[in-house]
C-alpha cells in the first residue's frame, strides 16, 4: 500500500497546499486555475492568473500602465496574467510581436473584448469584426481618414484651435478638461458637419464612461447605454435631414457623412441609415478620446522645464510655416517633422492604452511557451516602449528618436515590431494618424500663443479607458507679449 500511486487528485492538492505554504510563486487561486482550465502539464509563460482573473483584473483597472511594467520587471516581456476576468498572455519582445503577426490576421476578436465595450461598440464596430466583414469595414476607413481626409480636416482643425487657444490666452488658465471638450467638439465638427447640444455632448462623456464599466449591472454601464441611444438617434435624424435638403451633396463640411453614404459592405450593399449613424458614433468617439489624451500628454511633456529644447524647437517650426501666420494646410503640418516627433514620443513616453486583444482559438506556440485555446493574447505597446535596449535613457523625452538620420535615431530601434501605439495587425486604430495631426496643429499654435504653461499642481491621471488627464487637471497660462 505504501508504494501505491497517488491519486492524480490528491496529488494535485498536495501541490497547491505545498506552494501555498512554502509562499512559492503558484498560490492557490493560480492552482485551482490551471488545474480548471487543464493546463497543469503546459509550459506556459512565467506569471499569474487565478481561477478567474477577478484580482488582475482589478489591479489592471487601477493603474494600467504600473500593471504591466511591473510584470515585465518580475516575469520578462512575456507572460500569463488575467485582463477582464479571462486569462491572457501579454507580451512585447521584438520575437513574439514578429511571430504574432505571422497569425494574427486569422485570430477572432469579438469574444476577447470585455461584456460592457463588446456591447456599447455594436455589431458595426470594427473591433468586434473578423473576416469578410471586418476587411470591407476598414476599406471605408481610408476614405474618412486617409490622406485625402486630413486635406480636408487640416484648415477646420487649425482655425478650431486658434479660436480655442486665443480665449484661454485671455483666461490665462485652463483644465484639461477644456482640452477633452474641445477635442470632442472639433471631432463632432469633422465628422457631422457641426457641434451638437450639450445634451449630446455629456451623452459622449457618459458612453465613454460606460464602455469599460465593471459590468452590465453596473450605473456606468445603464447610462453608457442609454447614452448610445440618444447619440444614434439624433445622428440618424440628422444624417437624414441633409440627405434629404441636398446639403449633404452641396456642402463640403459634411466629407465624413459624404464618403460614408457611398460606403458599401462585404456584400456590396450600401451601408443603412442606422450603420452610418453608428460609424459616425464610433469614429468620434474613438478619435477625441485619443487626440485629448496625446494634446494633454504632449502638453505636459514640452512645458517640462527638463525639455525646453523641445519647445524651442517646435517655436522654430512654427515661425518658418507662412511665416509664423499660422498652419493653413496639412502640408504645413507635414513639413513640421520636429512637432510631429514630439507627438509621437508622447507616445511612447506616456502610452494611452494596450495593444488589441484576440481570442486564440486552439493550443498553439508563442516565444516557445504553451499557448492553451481561449486564452487572450495581446501585443502590448507599452513593454517595447519602456524597453532600455530599444531606447536607451528610456524615461527620457526625446523627439530626436523619430528623427529620421539624426544621431539619436541611430541609437534607437524603431520599427513595426518596437514602435505600435495605436497597436497592429487587423484591428490596429485606423484615427491614429489623426490624432498625431491634430495633436501637432495643436501644439504648434499653443506654444507660439502660450509663452509657458505650468500645472497648479501634480497632474493626475484617469487610467480607464484610455489614460488621460483627470478633467480636473489646471494649467497657468502666461500668454506671449507682441
Amino acid at each position: 500500500a505504501s508504494h501505491r500511486a497517488t491519486p492524480p487528485r490528491d496529488a494535485w492538492l498536495a501541490r497547491a497546499r505545498c506552494a501555498v505554504t512554502r509562499g512559492a510563486s503558484m498560490d492557490l487561486g493560480q492552482a485551482l486555475g490551471e488545474r480548471l482550465r487543464g493546463e497543469t502539464r503546459m509550459n506556459l509563460p512565467p506569471g499569474r492568473v487565478g481561477a478567474f482573473g477577478v484580482r488582475e483584473t482589478l489591479e489592471y483597472l487601477r493603474d494600467p500602465n504600473a500593471f504591466v511594467a511591473t510584470r515585465v520587471a518580475k516575469y520578462g516581456p512575456v507572460f500569463k496574467t488575467g485582463f477582464f476576468f479571462k486569462p491572457a498572455v501579454v507580451f512585447g519582445s521584438r520575437d513574439a510581436v514578429s511571430e504574432f503577426k505571422s497569425f494574427e490576421s486569422a485570430l477572432p476578436a469579438d469574444e476577447a473584448l470585455p461584456e460592457t465595450f463588446r456591447e456599447l461598440h455594436t455589431a458595426y464596430g470594427a473591433l468586434r469584426q473578423s473576416g469578410r466583414e471586418h476587411k470591407a469595414t476598414r476599406a471605408n476607413f481610408s476614405k474618412v481618414l486617409g490622406r485625402a481626409a486630413l486635406a480636408a480636416y487640416a484648415p477646420v482643425v487649425a482655425e478650431d484651435v486658434r479660436a480655442f487657444v486665443s480665449g484661454k490666452a485671455k483666461e490665462k488658465t485652463m483644465r484639461a478638461g477644456d482640452i477633452k471638450r474641445f477635442a470632442l467638439e472639433m471631432l463632432f465638427e469633422l465628422f457631422i458637419g457641426h457641434v451638437p447640444d450639450e445634451r449630446y455632448i455629456q451623452a459622449m462623456y457618459a458612453y465613454n464612461a460606460g464602455l469599460l464599466s465593471l459590468g452590465k449591472f453596473s450605473a456606468e454601464y445603464k447610462k453608457g447605454k442609454q447614452a448610445l441611444e440618444e447619440l444614434l438617434a439624433y445622428i440618424e435624424s440628422h444624417y437624414r435631414d441633409i440627405k434629404t435638403s441636398g446639403a449633404l451633396e452641396r456642402d463640403p463640411k459634411y466629407f465624413f457623412l459624404k464618403q460614408y453614404s457611398e460606403a458599401v459592405d462585404e456584400n456590396g450593399a450600401r451601408f443603412p441609415d442606422d450603420r452610418i449613424a453608428t460609424t459616425a458614433v464610433l469614429m468620434v468617439w474613438g478619435s477625441y478620446i485619443e487626440a485629448a489624451a496625446l494634446m494633454g500628454h504632449a502638453l505636459v511633456l514640452l512645458g517640462d522645464a527638463k525639455n525646453t529644447h523641445a519647445l524651442a524647437e517646435v517655436r522654430s517650426e512654427y515661425k518658418a510655416t507662412n511665416g509664423g501666420l499660422g498652419i493653413r494646410s496639412l502640408e504645413d503640418v507635414t513639413s513640421a517633422k520636429y512637432t510631429e516627433a514630439v507627438a509621437k514620443e508622447s507616445l511612447r513616453v506616456t502610452p494611452q492604452t494596450a495593444g488589441g486583444l484576440r481570442v486564440n482559438p486552439t493550443n498553439r506556440k508563442l516565444a516557445g511557451y504553451d499557448i492553451p485555446a481561449g486564452y487572450t493574447l495581446t501585443a502590448d505597446p507599452r513593454i517595447p516602449f519602456k524597453d532600455e535596449a530599444l531606447f536607451p535613457d528610456v524615461d527620457a523625452f526625446k523627439p530626436e528618436r523619430f528623427i529620421s538620420g539624426s544621431a539619436e535615431s541611430q541609437r534607437n530601434v524603431v520599427t513595426g515590431d518596437t514602435y505600435f501605439p495605436g497597436g497592429m495587425g487587423q484591428h490596429q486604430c485606423p484615427g491614429i494618424s489623426l490624432a498625431v495631426v491634430m495633436t501637432q496643429i495643436f501644439l504648434a499654435e499653443f506654444s507660439a500663443a502660450i509663452d509657458s504653461w505650468t500645472p497648479t499642481s501634480t497632474p493626475t491621471y484617469v487610467q480607464i479607458p484610455i489614460v488621460i488627464l483627470a478633467d480636473d487637471c489646471v494649467f497657468d497660462l502666461e500668454p506671449a507679449t507682441a
